[in-house]
């Protein structure tokens, strides 16, 4: 004999036992006990969040014995709601009766006058449902209602009602039930059942469930025959493909310190113990955004999946940094929806993620300025270190910070740049793009966005992370090298969104004012490096003639 399912034998049966719709209780219950129960109410909601339970709820209260304390659960009314052979509480299922001819009989029996309690009740679901002839003809009876009649509608989509429906209801939004709520809800039924239920678990059940009551007692019934009457972490993670809370650090880890090899070996073992990737991704986009709070608030009580200790580690990051490897999942996340293989995103997701934030920055090696070279916006320099003066500590090193280029300088390059250069751009972009993007500077593209582009540059927008590693001179000297590789011989530079904006928005005026500034001139890597070398010849020529003790050489800077 089968057994009654979870989430029928723990229904709620009274007001008070309906789980996080506190407002919707409140507004429901005093209308019955103040005899103000409209003819027409609309329950809106995700799935699973007690629509259809508070819309029965609402249907016995009102043809109660004893109103004081509707529903009493104890008359002859109740009883028969409750064995689901009231007559006069009709459930209909609009997904299944959606024509027009299902609706007019409604309409016609509608008129009859109840057999056994004060109302006859109507409850349509899914009523979103209807055709639109059948819709309009609930309408009418909506605008003229017999007065013994209710009609409660229910919808888990209200913006394919008819407006003129809504407008006649009075209308409640069932709002996904709160994660703590639902765990506890969990442990008292597992209580009453008589089997183990651990509070991890239980979190992690309601946080699978997504705010659904009804899943999460489906999914709680599921571990419960899995588990044999003990329900762990561990088993969640089985029966879902769940990673546990050490395994997600501990991937974050390997992707703060550049482990490359660990990365992978860990997105195979996910594979292979059947992990869910999307599930994963999602996981590791909340840790990051916990590592942030805890970053700025340094609460416990505001994280939402990581321990005190897990968030300790996150937070090491920059907040840049993390907010650029959230960006960087959430790209993943779109690109999921198309991809023969999610875990092959994922794997360049990862890649990503260490190009972009994961390794620590290099420190940049003291450069000689000379002419040439300061014509380079992506260019890094570094002071020659002061001999510290005696009894002094050496002061710590300085790494000079790629600097945006600023409002006039993006200017100077948006003026040689135009629609056909930035076609031809684009289309080298997406072919580089479909290649293997195995290294750090082909996989740094998947990050930025191409925003114009003329035949010497191209000129991306990217988060302020991003934007310092692409800045900085070795890296950016690679990028030119990968980009020159597959036809697109133009000099990358790379800023914000906001500095991008705020050039656009200048441009415009400026336009108007014929005041836009010269093209800048632009000088490829391997002119600089020609230059400088040229430079040093010239430099070495000089000491030759004249005799090393006899020439000084002057930096720019000095």
């Amino acid at each position: 004999m089968s057994s009654i399912a979870l989430y029928q034998k723990y229904r709620s049966q009274s007001f008070d036992e309906l789980v996080g719709q506190e407002y919707v209780v409140r507004a429901i219950r005093n209308a019955v006990k103040e005899n103000k129960v409209g003819h027409a109410y609309l329950f809106c909601g995700p799935r699973g969040t007690g629509k259809t339970s508070m819309a029965r709820l609402l249907a016995r209260a009102v043809n109660c014995s004893h109103p004081e304390s509707a529903p009493c659960n104890e008359c002859d009314n109740c009883k028969a709601a409750i064995e689901g052979s009231h007559p006069d509480i009709i459930e209909i299922n609009a997904a299944n009766e959606t024509h027009v001819e299902d609706i007019r009989d409604l309409i016609d029996r509608a008129r009859l006058s109840p057999m056994m309690g004060k109302h006859k009740i109507y409850i349509i679901d899914e009523v979103h449902q209807l055709s639109s002839s059948a819709a309009s003809a609930l309408l009418k009876t909506l605008e003229e209602p017999p007065e013994h009649v209710i009609f409660i509608l229910a919808t888990t989509d209200p913006q394919k009602l008819l407006k003129t429906i809504i407008s006649r209801c009075q209308r409640f939004d069932f709002s996904k039930v709160d994660a703590a709520k639902i765990q506890n809800h969990l442990l008292g039924i597992a209580e009453k059942e008589g089997f183990t239920l651990e509070p991890e678990a239980a979190l992690k059940i309601a946080e699978l469930a997504d705010g659904g009551m009804r899943d999460s007692l489906s999914i709680l019934e599921q571990a419960r025959a899995y588990g044999a009457g003990e329900i762990t972490e561990s088993t969640i993670d089985s029966i879902f493909g769940l990673a546990s809370s050490g395994e997600k650090i501990a991937l974050l880890e390997d992707i703060f310190n550049g482990n490359l090899e660990g990365v992978l070996q860990r997105v195979e073992s996910c594979e292979t113990h059947g992990v869910d990737i999307r599930r994963l991704t999602e996981d590791l986009i909340t840790a990051l955004k916990d590592g942030l709070i805890f970053q700025y608030t340094n609460k416990e009580g505001l994280l939402h999946s990581l321990s005190r200790q897990h968030a300790e580690t996150v937070s090491q990051r920059s907040a840049s940094e993390l907010l650029a490897m959230i960006e960087v999942l959430m790209k993943a996340q779109e690109r999921y929806r198309s991809a023969q293989s999610v875990s092959s995103v994922f794997e360049i997701a990862c890649l990503e993620l260490i190009a972009g934030g994961g390794e620590e920055p290099q420190p940049v090696s003291p450069v000689r300025k000379t002419s040439a070279r300061a014509k380079s916006e992506p260019a890094v320099t570094e002071p020659e270190p002061e001999e510290p003066a005696p009894n002094e500590q050496p002061a710590a090193p300085v790494v000079d910070v790629p600097q945006e280029l600023s409002v006039d300088d993006v200017l100077a390059l948006l003026v040689q740049c135009n629609k056909a250069e930035k076609q031809i751009a684009e289309e080298g972009l997406r072919a580089l793009g479909a290649g293997p993007m195995m290294d750090r500077y082909t996989a740094s593209l998947r990050q930025l966005d191409l925003k114009a582009a003329g035949k010497d540059v191209l000129l991306f927008t990217a988060s302020e992370a991003v934007v310092h590693m692409v800045s900085e001179e070795a890296f950016n000297r690679e990028l030119y090298t990968v980009l020159k590789s597959h036809t697109l011989d133009r000099m990358p530079f790379v800023i914000t969104r906001g500095r991008y904006e705020e050039a656009v928005n200048a441009f415009r005026v400026r336009s108007k004012d014929h005041t836009l500034p010269e093209p800048k001139a632009i000088e490829r890597w391997q002119e600089l490096i020609q230059n400088d070398d040229q430079a040093e010849r010239t430099e070495e020529s000089v000491m030759n003639l004249f005799g090393k003790e006899n020439v000084e050489v002057i930096d720019e800077g000095d």
